[in-house]
C-alpha cells in the first residue's frame, strides 16, 4: 500500500486529477445503475465535474496562499530579527568578517572577552547559526553588512 501511495505522489497533477475524476465517474455510474432506473443528463454530469474541479481549485489556491503567506511571515520575522541587531552585535559581525579573535574584538571594543562571548552568542541566536563561519556566511547571504 505504501509503495502505491509513493508512486501516486510522483505522478503529475494532471494525471492525479484524471484518476480522481474517472474514479468519481465510476462511483456516480455505479450509484446510478444500482439505485435508479433512469440515466442522468449530460448537464448533471457536467455540473458535477465542474463543481469538483471548482472545489479542488479553491483548495489548491487556499493551500498555495497559505504557504506564500507563511513564507512571507518567516521572511518578515528574519528581517525583524536582523534589523534588531544591536550596534555591539554589528561591530562583532564586522570583526568576525575581518577574522578577529575574541581577544582582538575585546581590545578593539574596550570590553572583556566574556562580554564579547555574550554578544557573539546573541548574534548567533539572532542569525540562527552556531559558529563564526556560519555567521559570516549568513551575513553575506542576507547582505547585513557589506564588506
Amino acid at each position: 500500500m505504501k509503495k502505491i501511495i509513493s508512486k501516486l505522489r510522483r505522478l503529475p497533477v494532471v494525471i492525479k486529477y484524471g484518476l480522481i475524476l474517472s474514479a468519481g465517474l465510476i462511483v456516480i455510474k455505479t450509484i446510478e445503475y444500482q439505485l435508479f432506473s433512469f440515466k442522468f443528463s449530460v448537464e448533471l454530469y457536467s455540473s458535477l465535474i465542474a463543481t469538483f474541479f471548482l472545489l479542488v481549485g479553491l483548495a489548491v489556491g487556499y493551500s498555495l496562499m497559505k504557504k506564500q503567506n507563511k513564507s512571507s511571515t518567516q521572511t518578515e520575522l528574519k528581517r525583524t530579527e536582523i534589523e534588531a541587531l544591536t550596534t555591539q552585535e554589528r561591530a562583532m559581525l564586522r570583526g568576525l568578517m575581518e577574522g578577529l579573535s575574541n581577544q582582538a574584538l575585546a581590545d578593539a571594543n574596550y570590553v572583556s572577552v566574556n562580554t564579547i562571548k555574550t554578544h557573539l552568542k546573541s548574534l548567533y541566536r539572532k542569525l540562527g547559526v552556531s559558529n563564526r563561519a556560519q555567521a559570516v556566511a549568513k551575513s553575506k547571504e542576507l547582505k547585513i553588512i557589506s564588506n
